[in-house]
């Protein structure tokens, strides 16, 4: 194996996954030098059967998430990469403070985990697959004053 190849695709991940979820929105531009511009993704709640493809259709998946829930904080808990993959088990806690799939927002302290697993192609993001826990989410929409721990 070339472990120069794993830790570049392992770098290019974080490098992805610092931009998207960082304080500022703007930083999903990271997309455009991490990610193939043919990117195809699957299980991506809000569109027709989690399936889009497109750098541009990344992009809107994080901004239209991120609209719905502010605040993110983010923690990558572990990586593992190969030479073709890269899987990443994330955890996010965020404020819900718009309409998400009909659930008005509260203002919440919401948390969900999930792991996404990335196909590389010469160092970029070429397939994302994305698991994430929706019934923990879903289950802490609405709630009024519940709090995530």
């Amino acid at each position: 194996m070339s472990t120069n190849k794993i830790e570049r695709n392992e770098t290019t991940v974080q490098r992805f996954l610092a931009g998207t979820h960082s304080p500022d929105i703007e930083d999903v531009a990271v997309i455009d030098d991490t990610v193939v511009p043919h990117i195809v993704c699957h299980g991506f709640p809000g569109f027709p059967g989690g399936e889009f493809e497109g750098r541009e259709k990344y992009k809107a998946f994080f901004r239209f998430f991120r609209q719905a829930f502010t605040d993110m904080e983010f923690t990558t808990h572990k990586t593992l990469a190969t030479e073709d993959f890269v899987s990443a088990h994330w955890q996010i806690w965020v404020t819900h403070s718009e309409e998400f799939q009909g659930i008005a927002p509260d203002n919440a302290r919401v948390t969900v985990d999930g792991v996404a697993l990335y196909r590389m192609e010469d160092g970029q993001i070429a397939e994302t697959w994305l698991t994430i826990n929706e019934p923990l989410l879903m289950s802490q929409l609405g709630k009024g004053n519940a709090r995530a721990a």
